[in-house]
């Protein structure tokens, strides 16, 4: 039988950790690609795998060959095994530390290699298994890995035979360090990065580290050989011979710093008995002084993602392309900082972060989350529970290792600036050794947001503030907070930085801007990481991306994993192009004819085009812009102005809105006439069926043209971020709500409403007086409203609609666009006359919901090729395909009908999207008002395309 390491925290017989680097044979040519190595063999590929229901049916699987075959790196759902499970903070099994079920699945892996027996080692490396793993080679045990982010790296020298060599891997779903890796993600299992072996000479280069400093212009690097031989070092042409375990410092005049605006790297080159090293560093300090962040001396700001190792056709296994492509993809929508969330990432990734320039928060494999959802033990608040692992001494060990793995494999990498000891597993002694571990590894600054749960705890004392980490570190706090809480506490002396904010589940986030302008304008606070880079949609025997609870399975948490600020394939949202505007390291200001373009930058200059747009055409003016200088235009008479780096447009801002009239129809003395509870008014050319009970409008007749049922609108298809607020809605059955009590008045041109709004015979909600006056082509409503029933959170919008005929499809307006916008999300775009299809104003989120909202319209026009319908005076509009009810009644985009008819919302007011899925509300500013007025007008006009 297997002995039971994985109910334990320890590995056996798995080398000291390292940094990494890929060792090349002496004499070899730099490279970038670690598989031009001779010294490296990529086991990548088929190998053959046995599935085992239970780890107990699992005995001498050493013994057997795999009945099937599966491709390394991989992760097995995506091959029929086990099943796809998405959660997000509840254990996935029994919770009974360091215990895990019986029933733990258990995957065979086997694989042959060659081997020619000399004098030289080798190792066995697997840069990422999920969860732990038994390692054979030819029928003998090597020894055991957990920590599933981890490079396990082996010495099987001792266990080759020449020829054919038989590697058997025993890979399971959980096991006592499952406990610690209870992440909001897909919980994929197998051998999910890349296995290679490494030869090397008996004796070799085991460590180093490198340090740099800065004084003045000149670097300072310093190399520590941790090896016990010595070892010769090339840097910027210097070469030193460093002795065992010693160190020596190579000073580099006027050095080139490495930053995320100038990844400068230099060249290190590291040889010892027959292999060479090829190293890259950049030279950099990153330090909190006196409350702030500085890196290399300067006050940055991080504007940063969280990121998730995750591919719709390949979970937790990314390729290198992958990677590339999302640092690529990151640094042009001007992201500066990523954090590993919530685990170290690949090697692959810091070294492409390296080169491109991205600062990284690099982040330990260990959230115990899912403690705070015992709700049958016996424990008072949350924070106690939060606090049963990193206060059992079991996982004490446990806690240090997975400090040591991040810090010391990723020591070298010049983009991590910031250790983040985890993710949301509260506060204990376990931490308190971790986080001392982490000082003696290393000086950079270190971050936990857990730590903010001692604070909650607090009776008077004052031990939050004592605990030596560097940062206060907040998810999704309120602007308000910041402002209050955090700002004015004398106590706190530390910098802030949002280790997540700004949710983006859905349409959203919302209210980015308004968290940007306290970053800028306060040094204490260092930036923030949105929640998260890309939806975690599943594409498996399908074309359809799912997400929890599309496989059958009994425990999930539905679609919280699709939160991106991009869809899962990397497509572009409204909120993408947002993130990407508040982050613009261009700053335009605009007064009086005169444009002002400030370089946000630290340490490179922008280099580039400002380019003018206006009626007459484009104009270019280059121009370079030192860091944090300014650069000035007199007498601008342009539209809009843009700032092109390397082709790409880095930053725009609108100068001018163009002016538009409002359309003018004469005011009508309308022919009124009544029949039962229908008032009908006719106004020469357009006649109006008015129902007296509710104050809808019925029919509205222009030309051959008859639209049916204007009526009053007080509900949208839920958002994500309105996942906590609707259940109040559907409570007081808001979208089900009509008038109720209603007093009408019918005036020479006019007529109007005093409605009570409500369900059956419940409790009103909300009192609308509802006056219309009528023009020879159109109506003016006027609507004054009140929350009756103070227990609704806020009213999702509040307006007219209408359901008009496929067949208007042709839309036309002046408000931002064309993208989607709403009072807390619209700084990204353009006031300015658009053109389109409906069909086209509605994006296909996975889960279907509110969308396609224009802000702070001018006018919208909507024809069917014969007739327009206008309208003028509204907050917001809408022209979709999709009904409410149809958004709000599918769980898929997948799942939606084909459109049968064109949806318009004219709004009074449209609450902003927020990030209240795990944020705060909206600001009172960016919700509709209990109590407001507001005056639509729309036109019908007949004969005319």
């Amino acid at each position: 039988m297997l002995k039971k390491y994985y109910e334990d925290v320890l590995s056996i017989g798995v080398e000291p950790f390292r940094s990494y680097y890929i060792p090349f044979e002496s004499g070899a040519k730099e490279s970038k690609k670690r598989e031009e190595s001779q010294r490296f063999i990529s086991l990548n590929g088929p190998w053959n795998i046995t599935p085992y229901k239970s780890v107990a049916q699992a005995d001498m699987f050493y013994t057997k060959e795999g009945k099937n075959t599966i491709e390394v790196p991989s992760c097995v759902q995506y091959y029929g095994y086990d099943f796809f499970q998405y959660v997000n903070i509840r254990y996935p099994f029994p919770f009974d530390p360091p215990h895990v079920p019986e029933d733990n699945p258990a995957y065979h892996y086997s694989k042959h290699f060659d081997w020619q027996m000399s004098e030289e080692k080798l190792y066995i490396l697997f840069e990422g298994v999920d969860s732990c793993f038994y390692l054979y080679l030819n029928g003998r045990f090597v020894g055991f890995s957990q920590i599933t982010h981890r490079i396990s790296e082996f010495d099987i020298t001792d266990f080759l035979v020449d020829g054919d060599n038989k590697i058997d891997v025993l890979v399971l779903k959980w096991c006592a360090g499952s406990y610690l890796e209870d992440q909001d993600k897909w919980r994929f299992t197998g051998i999910f990065r890349d296995v290679y072996l490494l030869k090397r000479p008996k004796k070799h280069i085991t460590d180093f580290k490198i340090e740099t400093d800065i004084v003045g212009q000149t670097g300072l690097v310093t190399f520590l050989n941790r090896y016990e031989g010595q070892v010769f070092v090339t840097i910027n042409k210097q070469a030193r011979i460093v002795a065992g375990n010693g160190k020596e410092t190579f000073v580099i005049d006027d050095a080139k710093l490495w930053s995320a605006e100038e990844p400068n790297l230099y060249e290190v080159k590291i040889e010892c008995e027959g292999e060479v090293i090829f190293q890259k560093v950049g030279i950099k300090t990153c330090k909190v002084v006196d409350g702030i962040l500085l890196f290399n001396g300067q006050p940055i700001k991080l504007f940063g993602v969280n990121h998730h190792d995750f591919y719709p056709d390949s979970g937790a296994t990314m390729s290198y392309q992958n990677l590339l492509d999302d640092v690529l993809l990151m640094k042009e929508l001007n992201i500066n900082a990523l954090r590993t969330s919530h685990y170290p990432a690949s090697p692959l990734l810091y070294e492409l972060c390296d080169e491109y320039g991205l600062y990284v928060m690099s982040e330990a494999d260990l959230e115990n989350h899912g403690t705070v959802a015992l709700e049958e033990w016996d424990i008072n608040t949350v924070d106690n529970l939060f606090a049963i692992i990193p206060e059992n001494e079991f996982f004490e060990r446990a806690y240090i290792e997975r400090q040591r793995s991040n810090v010391e494999e990723h020591k070298n990498f010049a983009s991590v600036i910031i250790w983040s000891l985890g993710n949301e597993s509260g506060w204990g002694p376990n931490f308190e050794k971790a986080l001392a571990e982490v000082r003696k590894m290393d000086d950079r600054p270190i971050q936990y947001e857990g730590l903010y749960h001692i604070k909650t705890r607090m009776l008077g004392g004052d031990e939050y503030y004592k605990v030596p980490i560097d940062m206060v570190s907040m998810m999704y706090p309120s602007t308000d907070w910041i402002a209050n809480d955090y700002l004015l506490d004398s106590m706190e002396h530390r910098p802030l930085i949002l280790c997540e904010f700004g949710h983006a589940m859905g349409n959203s986030p919302g209210e980015l801007a308004d968290y940007m302008e306290l970053i800028n304008d306060n040094p204490r606070l260092i930036g923030g990481f949105i929640w998260e880079w890309a939806d975690q949609g599943v594409k498996y025997k399908s074309d359809n991306l799912k997400y929890g609870g599309d496989f059958g399975e009994k425990y999930h948490d539905s679609n919280y994993c699709i939160d991106g600020i991009l869809s899962a394939y990397r497509k572009p949202k409204a909120g993408t192009l947002q993130m990407k505007k508040i982050y613009e390291p261009i700053r335009f200001s605009y007064s009086d004819g005169k444009l002002s373009v400030f370089n946000r930058k630290y340490f490179a200059p922008f280099i580039g085009i400002i380019r003018f747009h206006s009626a007459d055409g484009t104009k270019d003016v280059e121009c370079t812009i030192a860091p944090q200088d300014e650069l000035s235009f007199e007498m601008v008479s342009a539209d809009y102005v843009e700032a092109i780096a390397n082709d790409t447009v880095v930053a725009l801002s609108q100068l001018k809105i163009k002016e538009y009239k409002r359309f003018l129809s004469p005011n009508a003395i309308p022919i009124s006439t009544k029949r039962g509870n229908i008032l009908n008014v006719d106004t020469n050319n357009v006649k109006y069926s008015i129902n007296m009970d509710n104050g809808s409008i019925e029919a509205i007749t222009f030309g051959k043209e008859t639209i049916s049922d204007l009526h009053l609108n007080y509900f949208r298809a839920p958002l994500d971020n309105d996942i906590k607020v609707k259940e109040n809605w559907y409570k007081y059955h808001l979208d089900k709500a009509t008038p109720r009590r209603v007093i009408s008045d019918i005036g020479k041109d006019y007529v109007s409403f005093e409605l009570e709004i409500g369900f059956l015979d419940e409790r009103p909600l909300i009192s609308v007086n509802l006056h219309y006056s009528f023009y020879e082509e159109g109506i003016k409503a006027e609507i004054k409203y009140k929350v009756l029933n103070e227990e609704i959170y806020f009213l999702p919008r509040i307006g007219l609609s209408i359901n008009l005929d496929k067949k208007f499809s042709d839309l036309k307006y002046l408000a931002f666009g064309p993208g989607e916008t709403y009072c807390d999300s619209y700084e990204y775009a353009m006031k300015d006359e658009y053109y389109g299809k409906v069909i086209d104003e509605y994006h296909h989120y996975l889960k279907p919901q509110e969308s396609g909202s224009h802000f702070l319209p001018e006018y919208m026009r909507l024809s069917n090729g014969k007739s327009i319908i206008i309208g003028e005076g509204m907050q917001s509009f809408q022209a979709i395909p999709y009904s409410i009810q149809t958004l709000s009644d599918n769980g898929h985009d997948w799942e939606l009908p084909e459109s049968d008819g064109t949806y318009l919302s004219l709004d009074v007011s449209m609450s902003g999207l927020g990030s209240n899925a795990c944020g705060p509300l909206p600001k009172a500013n960016h919700l509709t008002p209990t109590e407001g007025s507001g005056e639509i007008f729309m036109y019908f006009l007949k004969g005319r395309s």
